[in-house]
């Protein structure tokens, strides 16, 4: 009796809890607490009386015999066992509360609902004195110390945060995870002191609790002692209830009573750190703070101005802040914070996470299934960093395993896990059959629409009047829905929140599931028929707890969930939103532009959560190409899920990141159960993705750029290549780690009679596999067109790149490939084996040696090469080679008379007239088949411009020429347009960007669009034309007899003032398809007069350049409307990736646009 007297347990604290219980529940609590009597033998407890006591009886003998936090810490144990987390952390914190009572020596007794009484603040002092903190230590002794009495009130208020129940142990043992607080402030090597810190992670790890007890050590003095001299505790959930105020007040809220010395507070800012607690709670306030900031601390402001101007350290700038946020609202609090540093909480660690799931599964068997699939799937595994989640999922897993499901797809869909345990919680104990009534029904979806309200508005606790507006003001506490699923606030002012915010969002995915259960309660938004779906869900990424809630709705498609729902409910539903996801699933691969990796991810995560394949295989019905990045085992396992699934699937394009382990007999795992020797679930998942290359005959292309694969990964991915079955055709390898497996591949080259492109750009390779790729090329069987190699610091790179149509240098629709060598740094006995291989091979057709040196010997044994008949090489890329005009003798050779080479790119050489010259002398002649000439910044003149005019006298096949970045001139393209108008030239793509051309030229230029049958691309960009210019050769466009369809006019210092004329000849062109308008100086003004005649039905134009976000909104929303009009146009700024028949012509050597010098202004004017 005697020990109980200081720290005494509040019996009505306990009874609360027990009331909580059903009859059924205290009867199994009574057996448990008989369990637990070895540690009750000390305290003379009366057993007998046990069986036959109410709640109010038990609660009050354990009050009078025992020791407060003794009995928290049995009942929180005796809760825990018996899966009720809620009440289980409610005993957590009681113990936690009595703990500190006992420590400070309080008598006063703790309730279980308010925080602990203001009485015994003489006992506070003495031991804060004990601490070795005084009221002495205050500047301000005359006035009763401030500091001393506002420590005193916060240790008080925050009483029951400490983890006071070991005992009087200082902060540093007893809360080691929150030992770097003691540095945070300290300045780093560098000198840099943070006056920010951000305290991040997982919905209920502990980011609240933390930060009151750093008020609470603070005040005791062990915590940045001498530092500040006030910490002010900022809740976001009390600052939301405030509308306006002055910082000064929401201190002087803080301060026990009054008068607040707010000036004396104030004026030393570098000595005051607030702590910010729920960042996250305060995302509604924020949308208009931005508006102005404040920097003046008496000032009545909107108090969201208030925290934006102190997070940006505007107000009180060199005063300390802490900030709790959860780990998805740490982006948007990097756009307001200075400098700030960075601490993850975890919560429970990882080794300790696989063993509390281990103690709930008694089957060894079971284990080793749990083993696998719970430390792969990363979601389910790291939500278990929070007790509350971790006891609720391990309850789950427990219920299925009872049920005798099998457990890795239980471990691997979370839905299915919470559907059980939300089930469960919600099937009376004494009649497991039978079914919610209407009443209950209806209480369910009012739960449920609260839930789906407070995702979308970023709301976690709801106020009584909230319970009121949904229907749930007479929940009584022993509801199945208030028992682990809507549970009160731990602050007791009568608020509700669910269990965890996860258990909400899953909630407000059933309340779709439940829709059309009552008709008078319309759906949410999101689901509404009015409302495109697609853009809907898109919007789910910008808020992380509707991705979740996304992901719950797929997964609620299950049939087997589906049915058990139907069961709990006692009526069908009807699944609206079955349609609505098939359809947002199906637009995603029916996309005009290519999604991104996340978005095929993210949709094959929701897909994976419904395991139902008929589901899963129609909504995938339609993809053609999947991008995707594994990073993750779990990303892996629902890849291979998905793309077996896609059944007219003709490229994969996947970065596979170091999901392998070195060894690979097994792969590491955090945990592993002594003599165990396992299999990793990662090379099964891998192995039923490979198996697609052959199951799918429409698969051709599969790109694993990036991608770290060990020589088991290799070995299996070229296993499935060789299958008959297997019509994959190019593979692509661009900065992959593949070493190990290299060997693996090579067969695979020479056995398999589909694969003809590889590419192997930026992958590091031993000089032996450089050797070997070069034999497997030439053995008879291997049908590969396409080897690259390239070198970087040293090290040589094999490059084997195949191609599509749109590859670099491709005849369209012909399949062939190229030898690209490019940045090599090639030796001569490089080039005699590339001869070799240019002779003897019969299935190459292009080569490319870009940026090494191939000048002297080196290029006359390829032209040897290209000389002879067997030959059989189409195009020639030496781009940046160091040629020189002694060279273009040799390169003349081969044009003289080798019939084959159509295409040749002699870009970045010094060719001058000499070299340009001999060129030209060459194309003069009939039997030279050049059709494709690219000459770009090859130091041509105006008089190298003239001699290579005069070869289209008589040349009949070139048909594409690039004479860009050259100093051309008005004279030298006046010249050459003068021989294109006199002869029958079929010239059809003429490249002239930045080669210093003025509205001189314009003229001789409209004539050629005039009267030339064949040209159809004209690109200018980047000289000055102005608009004396373009209004010539909009006199060209208007001719009835121009054949022009594509015209590049960016950077030509255009203005608004050539508007109206280029609008006039738009209309009147019967051909024009294709327009370049970008880095001109149109005003708005200038835009409005071209749309109409972009939206005109005479208009043929079909790609328009364009930087539609430089320009105001109305601006914006009038070539809107041309798209809405014409759905088929594009306006963007992807010009030259979107209009060009062959993407590798006037493009740089990585396939990118060469965006043109800027040429007389630039942009847009607003």
């Amino acid at each position: 009796m005697g020990e109980a007297s200081a720290s005494s347990l509040p019996s009505y604290g306990l009874q609360w809890c027990l009331r909580q219980l059903s009859k059924e529940e205290l009867q199994i609590f009574k057996i448990l607490l008989k369990e637990n009597a070895s540690e009750l033998v000390a305290c003379s407890f009366p057993w007998a009386e046990v069986d036959g006591s109410n709640t109010e009886h038990l609660a009050s003998a354990l009050h009078e015999h025992c020791r407060g936090p003794l009995v928290w810490k049995i009942c929180m144990g005796i809760f825990h066992e018996m899966h009720l987390p809620a009440l289980s952390q409610k005993a957590r914190d009681e113990m936690e509360k009595s703990s500190l009572a006992e420590r400070l020596g309080d008598s006063t007794p703790t309730k279980a609902d308010q925080g602990t009484s203001t009485e015994g603040l003489s006992e506070v002092s003495q031991a804060m004195e004990q601490n070795g903190t005084t009221a002495t230590e205050t500047e301000d002794e005359g006035r009763g110390g401030d500091e001393w009495v506002y420590k005193r009130h916060v240790m008080t208020k925050f009483a029951g945060t400490s983890d006071a129940h070991h005992g009087s142990e200082t902060f540093a043992s007893d809360c080691p995870r929150v030992q770097t607080l003691f540095d945070v402030f300290t300045p780093d090597q560098q000198g840099f002191r943070p006056l920010t810190v951000v305290l991040h992670g997982r919905p209920g790890v502990g980011k609240s609790t933390l930060a009151r007890r750093i008020l609470l050590h603070w005040a005791h003095g062990e915590l940045y002692p001498g530092l500040f001299s006030y910490v002010f505790f900022l809740d976001a959930r009390d600052i939301l209830l405030r509308k306006e105020s002055s910082f000064a007040e929401l201190i002087c809220g803080e301060w026990p009573g009054s008068p607040v010395p707010t000036t004396k507070i104030l004026s030393q800012p570098e000595r005051l750190l607030f702590v910010l607690d729920g960042f996250d709670d305060l995302d509604a306030a924020f949308k208009d703070a931005d508006v102005h900031l404040c920097a003046d601390w008496t000032e009545k402001q909107m108090v969201s101005v208030l925290i934006c101007s102190l997070l940006k350290k505007v107000l009180l700038p060199e005063s300390s802040l802490i900030v709790t946020v959860r780990d998805v609202g740490v982006e948007k609090l990097k756009a307001m914070v200075i400098s700030p540093r960075y601490l993850f909480l975890e919560g429970i660690l990882m080794e300790r996470r696989i063993q509390l799931f281990f103690e709930r599964i008694k089957n060894e068997d079971q284990k080793m299934q749990l083993l696998h699939s719970v430390v792969n799937n990363h979601m389910l595994i790291d939500m278990c960093q929070v007790s509350t989640v971790q006891s609720l999922l391990c309850q789950a897993l427990e219920l299925q395993v009872a049920s005798g499901k099998s457990l890795p797809p239980s471990c691997q869909v979370l839905t299915g896990l919470y559907a059980t345990f939300v089930v469960h919680q919600l099937t009376r104990r004494d009649a497991p059959g039978r079914s919610l009534s209407p009443e209950e029904r209806v209480v369910l979806k009012g739960l449920c629409r609260m839930a789906v309200q407070g995702i979308w508005a970023m709301k976690f606790v709801f106020h009584p009047h909230d319970l009121d507006i949904h229907g749930l003001t007479e929940l009584e506490p022993s509801s199945p829905f208030c028992r682990n699923v809507l549970v009160q606030d731990t602050r007791g002012d009568g608020c509700f929140r669910f269990l965890h915010p996860s258990l909400q969002e899953f909630c407000a995915a059933l309340y779709y599931v439940l829709d059309g259960l009552d008709a008078e309660w319309y759906p949410h938004a999101l689901y509404a028929e009015s409302v495109q779906p697609l853009k809907e869900l898109r919007q789910s990424s910008f808020n992380a707890h509707l991705l979740h809630v996304k992901r719950f709705l797929f997964g609620l498609m299950n049939q087997e969930l589906v049915k058990t729902l139907k069961d709990l409910l006692g009526c069908p539903l009807a699944l609206r939103v079955r349609r609505v996801l098939l359809q947002w699933v199906s637009l995603l691969g029916r996309r005009a532009d290519t999604p991104s990796a996340l978005d095929f991810l993210d949709a094959f995560y929701c897909l994976f959560e419904t395991q139902d394949e008929e589901f899963v295989r129609l909504a995938l019905n339609g993809f053609q190409e999947v991008r995707l990045t594994v990073s993750r085992p779990m990303d892996l396992l629902v890849s291979s899920f998905c793309v077996q699934h896609c059944q007219n699937l003709q490229k994969i394009q996947m970065e596979v990141r170091e999901i392998f382990s070195e060894d690979e007999s097994t792969e590491a795992q955090p945990v592993t159960l002594q003599g165990a020797q396992t299999k990793p679930l990662v090379n099964a998942w891998w192995e039923d993705l490979c198996s697609v290359l052959s199951a799918r005959p429409s698969l051709q292309q599969l790109d694993l750029s990036s991608s770290s694969l060990s020589e088991w990964a290799m070995k299996t991915l070229c296993v499935k290549l060789r299958q008959p079955t297997c019509r994959v055709r190019t593979l692509v390898f661009k900065s992959t780690q593949i070493t190990l497996g290299l060997h693996h591949l090579w067969k695979t080259l020479i056995m398999s009679p589909t694969i003809k492109h590889v590419n192997f750009e930026r992958t590091y390779l031993k000089e032996e596999d450089v050797r070997t790729a070069c034999e497997a090329l030439k053995h008879p069987n291997c049908v590969l067109e396409s080897l690259r190699m390239l070198q970087t610091e040293e090290r040589t790179v094999l490059r084997l790149r195949g191609h599509s149509r749109q590859g670099a240098g491709a005849t369209r629709g012909d399949g062939r490939g190229w030898l690209a060598l490019d940045h090599c740094l090639l030796s001569h006995p490089c080039y005699l084996l590339l001869s070799e291989i240019l002779v003897t091979s019969t299935s190459l057709r292009s080569l490319s040696l870009s940026g090494n040196k191939v000048a002297g010997q080196s290029i006359k044994s390829l032209c040897e090469a290209m000389k002879v008949s067997q030959c059989t090489l189409q195009r020639l890329i030496l781009g940046n080679c160091g040629l020189t005009s002694a060279s273009c003798w040799d390169l003349a050779s081969v044009l003289r008379c080798n019939q084959r080479l159509t295409h040749l790119d002699l870009s970045t050489n010094r060719l001058r007239t000499e070299g340009v010259t001999a060129l030209g002398r060459a194309l003069k002649l009939v039997n030279c088949a050049l059709q494709r000439l690219i000459l770009r910044e090859c130091d041509v003149n105006v008089l190298g411009c003239s001699f290579l005019a005069l070869a289209f006298m008589s040349n009949r096949h070139l048909t594409h020429l690039s004479l860009s970045v050259n100093p051309l001139e008005d004279d030298g393209i006046n010249f050459l347009c003068e021989v294109l108008v006199e002869t029958t030239s079929h010239l059809q793509d003429l490249e002239l960007t930045n080669c210093s051309l003025t509205a001189a030229c314009c003229k001789n230029l409209c004539a050629v669009i005039t009267r030339s049958r064949h040209l159809r691309s004209l690109d200018l960009a980047a000289n000055a034309l102005g608009d004396a210019g373009v209004a010539a050769l909009c006199e060209g466009l208007k001719q009835r007899t121009t054949c022009l369809r594509r015209l590049g006019l960016e950077a030509c210092g255009l203005t608004s003032d050539c508007c109206e004329v280029l609008a006039s000849a738009l209309v009147s062109n019967q051909h024009l398809s294709s327009l370049n308008l970008m880095r001109n100086n149109f005003t708005p003004e200038g835009i409005r007069k071209l749309c109409p005649a972009f939206e005109h039905p005479m208009s043929k134009l079909q790609v328009i350049g364009l930087c539609t976000w430089q320009y105001p909104g109305p601006t914006r929303r009038l070539l809107e409307r041309v798209q809405a009009l014409k759905p088929h146009v594009v306006i963007g700024e992807d010009w030259y990736s979107l209009d060009e028949d062959d993407p590798r012509w006037g493009k740089t050597e990585d396939g990118k646009p060469r965006p043109p010098a800027q040429a007389g202004g630039s942009g847009a004017s607003d």
